[in-house]
C-alpha cells in the first residue's frame, strides 16, 4: 500500500469522526430526559441556526447535571456547519416563575418576549412547534424512534469504517511471501475480506435508503397542504419536509454520503492493491521460473563436469612406452572411441543447453517487461532490485554454459588430434628402437653404408611429422607434461640414431689394418744376411707363423676394444640422461619457487599499500609489514631476474651444444651467485620475529583468510613464508644427485666445489638460525656482528690465574657462539618438542680481551682461550669430523676476529688522531706500539676457510649431520 493511499484513508477517518462522535451520547442514554420534555430539537432553524426549545414543564425541575447531559446530546445532533452557526434557544416559562429560568439565563443571551407575537418577531412561525403557536407538528416519540434508527445506521458506518481501516492496516503490514502459492493464498484471503466489506457496505447503504424513504413516507402521511411550506435551503428528493423530519433526513443523507465515500475509498484501495498483487504474483512467477532454470543450468554444469575423463595416464603410457606396440595401438583406438562417445554426449548436452538458453532469454525479456511495468506504475515500490540482478545472472549462466561446452568440445577434439599425432610419434620411436637394435656397429662396409642411409632417411621422417606443432599450441598441464616426455623420448632416439650414424661413419672410413703396426719386415731388414739363410724352409715357415699369430692377436684386441667402447658409450648416455633429468627437476622446482614468491608479494604485500585495504588491516600489522615479510622482495628479485634466468639459459643451451658441459655450467652458476645467497641470512634472522607477529595478530584474521581464499592457497601465509628456508636446503641435494650421474672428472670437481659452497652457506644459515634463539642477553644482538661459528655441547673449563699459576675453578657444558666481537657461552634448554629450543645466555668473552687462542698444552683435541686473568679450555663435541680439524678451524676463526678487531681499533685511533696536534699524535702513537701478531687466515669470503668436511669426503650422513638446518625453532 502506498503512502498516498494511507493519507487518503486517514482523511476519510477524520471526515467520519463527527458521525462517530454522535454515538458518544445516544438516544438511549438520554431517553428518560427526552421523555420528560425538558428540551428538544424540532429541526426548525432561525437565521440558519438550529432552534433548541425548552418547553413549559413546571412539574419537573431541571438540575445542572441533567441540563448538561441533555444539552450535550442535543447539540451534537446537527451537522458540523449548523453547529458552527450557533443555536437559538426558546425557553417557555409562561406558567412558571422567573426563578426557574435564572440558571439558564446566566449562560445564555436572553431575549425576553412578553407575548407570542413578540416571539414571532424573532422566530418564524413555521419553525415553531404548535405549543408556541407554530406550524410544526412535533411528535416526540416518533422523533426518538427515528433518531434511534439513525444512530444505529451511524454506528454501523462507524464499525464498517473501523473494519475497513483494520483491513487496510493488515494489508499494509503483511509482507508478500517469496513463493507463488503463498501469494495466491494471500490474494484469495484479501478478496474474501474485500467481498465481505462490500456486502456489509451494501447492507448499510440499503438501510440508509430505506430509512430515508420511511422519513419521506411519514412526512407525506402527516403533512397537510396548509402546513407544508417550501424549503429553499433543503431540497431532499424534491420533497419539502417539516423541520424535524428534515433534520432526520439530513442526518440520513450525511450517513449515505459517508457510505459512498467509504465505498469509493474501498474501490480505490482495492484497485491499487490488486495491481500490487498482480505484479507480485508475476514477480514470484518470474523468480520461480528463474530458480527452475537455474537448477537446470546447475544440472547441466554438473553433467558437463561429470563427463567421463580420458585416462591421461594411459595416454602417457602409450606415448612413452615401446615394449608392446600392439597393445599401445589398441589402447589408442580405445581412447579414440572413448573421445567420440564423449563428444556425442557433449553434443546432446549442447542441444539441451540451446533449449534452456532460449528459455532463459524469454525469461529475461519477461523480467524486462516487469521492470517497464514497475516504472509505469510508480506506486509499486519494489521489483528492480530483484529482477535486474537475476537478469544479469541469467546472462552470466548462459555465457558460462556456452564457454564450458565449447571448452570441453575443443579440449576433446584437441586431445583426439594429439592422440593421432602422438601415435605417429610413438610408431616412429618404435621404428627407431628396432633400427638401433638391427644396425649394430659390427658390420661390413657395405652394410654400414646401407645402415647409414636408412638411419638418415628415418631422421628425415621426423622433420616431416612436424612435431614442433605440439609445442606451439596451448595445452592443459597434463598434456603439456606428456608432450615434454614425448619430446624427451624423441630427443633420446634422435641422439642415439645420430651417434650410431657417427659410429658407422667412423667404421666405413679407410683405415690401416692393425697388421701394419706389427709387420716383421722392418725387423728382418736389420738382421745380417750372412747369419742365417732366410730362404731356408724351416725359417721361412717360422716367419709365416709369426706373421699369422700377430695378426690374430691384434684382431682380437680390436674386437674386444670395440665391444668395450660400445658398452661405455651406452653407460655414458644413460648417465647424461639421468643428469639431464636432475637439471630439469632443478629448473622446474625453481620456477615453482619463484611463482610462489610472486604470489606472496602480489597477493599479500601489495595489499598493504592499498589505501582501500587499510580499514581491514590492524594498525599493529600495518606498522610491522617489514617484520612480517622481511627482505622477501629482494630474494624474489634475485631468483626471478638472475638465478632462474641463468638456469634457463644453461638448460636451453644444453640442447644446442654438447650436454657434457651442463654440470660445469650449473656449478659455475652457484659459485658465481654465492654472494647473493647471503640475502637469506637477513631472512633467517628475522624469521622468529615474523612467526611471533603472525601467531599474535595475524593467525585466523579475516583479512588474511579472505586473501588466502582469493588466491586459492590451501595453506595460510605462514606456511608460504617458510618456502625460502625450505628452498635453500634443497640445492645441495640436487647438486649431489648431479655429482652422482657425472662421468667427467673435471665436471665432477666443479660440481663438488659448488656443493661445498652451498653446504657452507647452509651451515652458516644454521648457525644464524640458532643464534636467534639466544635469550637473556642484555644488549641488542645486532651489536655483536655476524656469527662465525657455533659449537654444541662443548665442555668448558674455566681457570683463574694467580701470578703464573692457574687454578681450576669450574667445568660445565655450554654451547659456544663465535661472533665478530664477542664469544657467548649459553646453556641449551630443550623441552623435547622441537619448538621450544632456546639458549640461555650465561657468559660473554669479548674478542678485544683475548690475548692468545691456541691449542691446549699436550692435547691437540682441545683449544685454549687466554685472557688477562682467566683461561678457558674448550673441548668440542665431535659430530663425525676430526677434533683436531675442528679445533684448527675454531682457532683460525678466533684469530681472524681478533685481527679484524685490532685493525678496526687502529683505524679508529688513526681517525681520531688526525684531528689532534702533532705532539699529542706522536704520544698516542708511542702508547700503541704494542702489537698482537697472529698468522692471518683466509678471508671469510673464502668458502673453504672453515669447511665442515674435506674436499674428497662425500659421505651423505656426514653432510646431512654437519649441515642440517634447523627449521622448526
Amino acid at each position: 500500500m502506498s503512502l498516498h493511499s494511507r493519507h487518503e484513508f486517514r482523511e476519510i477517518y477524520h471526515t467520519l469522526e463527527h458521525v462517530l462522535q454522535e454515538t458518544s451520547l445516544n438516544v438511549l442514554s438520554t431517553a428518560d430526559l427526552l421523555n420528560q420534555r425538558l428540551a428538544f430539537l424540532t429541526g426548525g432553524t432561525s437565521h440558519d441556526c438550529p432552534i433548541l426549545t425548552f418547553p413549559d414543564n413546571s412539574k419537573i425541575e431541571l438540575t445542572q447535571e441533567n441540563y448538561k447531559k441533555l444539552i450535550s446530546y442535543l447539540t451534537q445532533i446537527p451537522t458540523e456547519n449548523e453547529r458552527q452557526c450557533g443555536f437559538v434557544l426558546i425557553i417557555d416559562r409562561r406558567s412558571n416563575t422567573w426563578t426557574t429560568v435564572k440558571s439558564i439565563i446566566s449562560y445564555i443571551e436572553l431575549i425576553i418576549c412578553r407575548s407570542l407575537s413578540q416571539l414571532y418577531e424573532y422566530v418564524d412561525v413555521s419553525q415553531l412547534s404548535k405549543d408556541l403557536g407554530g406550524l410544526i407538528n412535533f411528535r416526540l416519540f416518533e422523533w426518538i424512534e427515528q433518531r434511534l434508527t439513525i444512530e444505529k445506521l451511524t454506528q454501523s458506518i462507524h464499525e464498517l469504517n473501523e473494519t475497513l481501516l483494520a483491513f487496510i492496516k493488515e494489508v499494509n503490514e503483511v509482507e508478500f511471501p517469496n513463493n507463488v502459492e503463498s501469494v495466491d493464498t494471500i490474494a484469495g484471503q484479501n478478496l474474501i475480506q474485500k467481498n465481505h466489506i462490500e456486502r456489509e457496505l451494501q447492507r448499510i447503504k440499503t438501510l440508509g435508503h430505506s430509512l430515508l424513504c420511511i422519513i419521506h413516507q411519514e412526512n407525506k402521511q402527516s403533512s397537510t397542504s396548509h402546513h407544508s411550506t417550501i424549503d429553499k435551503h433543503n431540497d431532499v428528493y424534491h420533497i419539502v419536509l417539516s423541520p424535524d423530519q428534515s433534520a432526520h433526513a439530513r442526518a440520513c443523507i450525511g450517513a449515505l454520503v459517508h457510505i459512498d465515500t467509504i465505498e469509493s475509498t474501498l474501490s480505490q484501495f482495492w484497485s491499487i492493491h490488486k495491481t500490487h498483487l498482480h505484479y507480485c504474483l508475476e514477480l514470484r512467477h518470474f523468480e520461480q521460473r528463474f530458480k527452475r532454470i537455474q537448477n537446470i543450468f546447475l544440472c547441466l554444469y554438473k553433467e558437463i563436469f561429470q563427463l567421463p575423463d580420458i585416462n591421461i595416464s594411459q595416454l602417457a603410457l602409450n606415448t612413452c612406452g615401446f615394449d608392446n606396440c600392439n597393445n599401445n595401438n589398441n589402447n589408442n583406438n580405445n581412447l579414440r572411441e572413448e573421445i567420440d562417445q564423449t563428444l556425442i554426449q557433449v553434443d546432446a548436452l549442447a542441444q539441451q543447453a540451446e533449449t534452456m538458453i532460449s528459455h532463459a532469454t524469454r525469461l529475461a525479456n519477461d523480467g524486462l517487461a516487469l521492470m517497464m511495468e514497475q516504472q509505469k506504475q510508480q506506486s509499486i515500490p519494489y521489483g528492480n532490485d530483484s529482477i535486474e540482478p537475476k537478469r544479469q545472472e541469467l546472462e552470466e549462466m548462459k555465457k558460462k554454459l556456452i564457454e564450458q561446452i565449447d571448452e570441453k568440445r575443443h579440449s576433446l577434439k584437441l586431445l583426439k588430434k594429439y592422440i593421432d599425432k602422438l601415435g605417429f610419434i610413438n610408431d616412429w620411436c618404435v621404428r627407431g628402437k628396432d633400427m638401433l637394435s638391427m644396425h649394430s656397429i659390427h658390420l661390413s662396409n657395405d652394410n654400414a653404408l646401407r645402415s647409414i642411409v636408412e638411419l638418415e632417411r628415418f631422421l628425415t621422417d621426423l622433420s616431416i611429422m612436424n612435431i614442433e606443432e605440439l609445442q606451439h599450441t596451448s595445452t592443459p598441464e597434463p598434456l603439456r607434461s606428456m608432450i615434454s616426455q614425448v619430446f624427451n623420448r624423441v630427443n633420446d632416439i634422435r641422439d642415439l640414431c645420430e651417434k650410431r650414424c657417427e659410429q658407422l661413419r667412423q667404421l666405413v672410413r679407410p683405415a690401416y689394418r692393425p697388421i701394419q703396426y706389427v709387420h716383421p719386415l722392418p725387423l728382418l731388414q736389420h738382421a745380417p744376411f750372412n747369419v742365417v739363410d732366410s730362404t731356408t724352409p724351416i725359417l721361412k715357415h717360422r716367419h709365416i707363423n709369426e706373421y699369422t699369430t700377430n695378426f690374430d692377436i691384434d684382431s682380437n684386441r680390436l674386437l674386444i676394444s670395440s665391444s668395450n667402447n660400445e658398452s661405455s658409450i651406452n653407460h655414458n648416455v644413460k648417465m647424461d640422461k639421468k643428469q639431464r633429468h636432475v637439471v630439469t627437476e632443478l629448473l622446474a622446482t625453481e620456477q615453482v619457487y619463484v611463482e610462489e614468491l610472486r604470489s606472496i608479494i602480489e597477493g599479500y604485500m601489495i595489499k598493504f599499500d592499498d589505501p582501500e585495504q587499510f580499514r581491514f588491516i590492524p594498525p599493529i600489522i600495518l606498522q610491522n609489514k617489514t617484520i612480517l615479510f622481511s627482505n622477501l622482495p629482494a630474494i624474489y628479485a634475485f631468483h626471478a631476474t638472475s638465478f632462474l634466468r641463468d638456469l634457463q639459459q644453461i638448460y636451453n643451451h644444453s640442447f644446442v651444444s654438447n650436454t657434457c658441459s651442463i654440470g660445469s655450467a650449473i656449478a659455475s652458476c652457484f659459485i658465481k651467485r654465492k654472494s647473493n645467497f647471503k640475502l637469506y641470512e637477513e631472512y633467517v634472522l628475522n624469521k622468529s620475529q615474523s612467526e611471533r607477529l603472525w601467531e599474535q595478530y595475524c593467525c585466523g584474521h579475516p583479512f588474511f583468510t579472505k586473501l588466502q581464499q582469493s588466491l586459492g592457497h590451501r595453506l595460510p601465509l605462514d606456511s608460504y613464508l617458510l618456502k625460502p628456508i625450505q628452498r635453500i636446503t634443497q640445492y645441495h641435494l640436487l647438486l649431489k644427485e648431479m655429482i652422482k650421474y657425472t662421468h667427467h672428472e673435471q665436471e665432477r670437481k666443479h660440481l663438488q666445489e659448488s656443493l661445498y659452497v652451498m653446504l657452507n652457506i647452509l651451515s652458516h644459515l644454521n648457525d644464524v638460525m640458532h643464534s636467534t634463539q639466544i635469550v637473556g642477553y642484555p644488549d641488542p644482538m645486532q651489536k655483536l656482528g655476524q656469527i662465525r661459528l657455533r659449537g654444541e655441547n662443548c665442555i668448558i673449563s674455566k681457570e683463574k690465574r694467580r701470578g703464573t699459576v692457574y687454578t681450576r675453578t669450574k667445568t660445565c657444558t655450554r654451547d659456544i657462539f663465535l661472533f665478530e666481537r664477542v664469544i657467548l657461552l649459553c646453556k641449551k634448554k630443550d623441552e623435547g618438542n622441537g619448538r621450544s629450543l632456546q639458549y640461555q645466555f650465561k657468559e660473554m668473552i669479548k674478542i678485544n680481551d683475548i690475548a692468545v687462542c691456541t691449542y691446549s698444552k699436550n692435547d691437540r683435541n682441545k683449544f685454549e682461550i687466554v685472557l688477562k686473568d682467566y683461561s678457558y679450555i674448550v673441548q668440542l663435541s665431535s659430530n663425525g669430523e676430526k677434533l683436531e680439524e675442528m679445533n684448527s678451524r675454531w682457532i683460525d676463526a678466533v684469530k681472524n676476529c681478533i685481527t679484524k678487531q685490532t685493525e678496526q681499533r687502529r683505524a679508529e685511533v688513526k681517525h681520531r688522531s688526525s684531528s689532534l696536534d702533532p705532539s699529542t699524535h706522536s704520544h698516542r702513537r708511542r702508547s700503541l706500539t704494542r702489537k698482537v701478531t697472529f698468522n692471518r687466515a683466509p678471508e671469510s669470503d673464502d668458502e673453504q676457510a672453515h669447511l665442515p668436511i674435506t674436499l674428497i669426503d662425500l659421505n651423505d650422513d656426514d653432510i646431512i649431520q654437519n649441515n642440517k638446518l634447523v627449521l622448526d625453532n
